[in-house]
């Protein structure tokens, strides 16, 4: 990331994300700049398109002049990148030179409910980015459904996880014979889970003071885990 420019979180609706950024992004590369013959009033895309065509106007006659830029598109150049993290829904980042860039960008945009106040780290996403190992979020005990290879279809329990090689060491609850099978993590569903104990450390709030925050006492350098959302 560039040293002008910073992160900032949108929030947007949950399943929606990938319908806001194309948006996004059509406001930052979809839209160019409009100039204008001051001889016949026709558009052109660039200033120089608009002085070629000048040149060679029909109704420039003796008349002088410059192009004229009608508008301009005030994201092209300024928006670097826009973050969809698949495992943090409900959120879109913007990495842009100025927070007013974001404003310009999210305005009128569909399934956008609000931005959150606070610059970001690439620090504080940067686990968001890289898909999760697949793996995670598998535990002994669990029973999978093994969804590719020779054994496709056969629900197995799960004796080992090596979560190194992403692979499971499986026992197949069908067959006859107590054979492990190894299986990479990411050619099993999870069908049901295996009892867990938890335990509850509990902790005394005799005397514990809880203060609310106003999410507008929090300034441009805090971070936005911290924030409440700032509702449009």
């Amino acid at each position: 990331m560039e040293s002008s420019t910073s992160i900032y979180a949108v929030r947007t609706t949950i399943g929606q994300e990938r319908s806001v950024t194309d948006l996004i992004t059509t406001a930052v590369i979809g839209e160019s700049d409009v100039w204008e013959c001051p001889f016949c009033s026709e558009d052109f895309a660039t200033e120089k398109a608009t002085k070629q065509h000048m040149k060679n106007c029909k109704k420039k006659g003796k008349k002088t002049g410059d192009p004229l830029l009608v508008s301009q598109n005030q994201l092209l150049g300024r928006v670097k990148a826009i973050l969809v993290p698949e495992t943090l829904r409900g959120y879109v980042f913007i990495e842009t030179t100025e927070f007013r860039d974001v404003e310009i960008a999210i305005s009128g945009v569909p399934h956008v409910r609000g931005r959150v106040g606070g610059k970001v780290s690439l620090g504080e996403i940067d686990r968001f980015l890289a898909p999760p190992p697949a793996a995670e979020g598998i535990s002994e005990g669990d029973i999978v459904e093994i969804i590719s290879g020779p054994f496709k279809g056969e629900r197995a329990k799960v004796q080992r996880v090596d979560a190194g090689k992403e692979e499971l060491i499986l026992e197949l609850m069908d067959s006859p014979y107590t054979i492990p099978v190894r299986v990479h993590a990411d050619f099993a569903k999870i069908v049901e889970r295996a009892e867990r104990v938890e335990v509850v450390e509990s902790a005394s709030t005799e005397g514990a003071e809880i203060k609310e925050v106003d999410s507008d006492e929090f300034d441009d350098e805090d971070s936005f885990w911290a924030h409440s959302d700032d509702e449009d």
